[in-house]
């Protein structure tokens, strides 16, 4: 079942967005995060981690998606799926002044977090076609 559930939310965040994910690179590198964000929060943590996300994309090449998404009956109870090239693209991300920032300005707000680290099976949106497989 948790597979299942993990494969549903994967499908769900590629989905969300417009954006396609095929790059010059492709992922190896993917982390799931779960954050039970404090009720009295919700509202300051949207504002900083929606910067943080906009900054990484804009500025690390080695960031190739970020997809936050909100439980439905409770808004508190986040899913984070994130894309690297690599885990030296997800390092060095880590160590950035802005996502820095956002941890230190979330830090007090994140009543409980579980991150997983994951490896990519099948990354495909509506609009990245399947490789063509090559000519025998």
């Amino acid at each position: 079942m948790r597979k299942k559930t993990l494969s549903l939310l994967i499908g769900a965040c590629l989905m969300l967005t417009g954006t396609p994910i095929a790059h010059a690179a492709e992922p190896t590198s993917v982390r799931i995060a779960r954050l039970d964000i404090k009720p009295e929060c919700l509202d300051a943590f949207l504002i900083a981690v929606k910067e943080e996300m906009a900054t990484s994309l804009r500025v690390e090449p080695g960031v190739i998606a970020l997809y936050a998404v909100a439980d439905k009956q409770d808004p508190t109870k986040m899913t984070f799926f994130e894309m690297y090239v690599d885990d030296a693209a997800y390092e060095r991300h880590r160590n950035t002044p802005h996502f820095q920032k956002y941890f230190q300005t979330t830090k007090d707000m994140i009543a409980r977090r579980v991150l997983l680290e994951a490896v990519p099976v099948e990354l495909r949106d509506k609009r990245t076609p399947a490789a063509i497989p090559p000519a025998k």
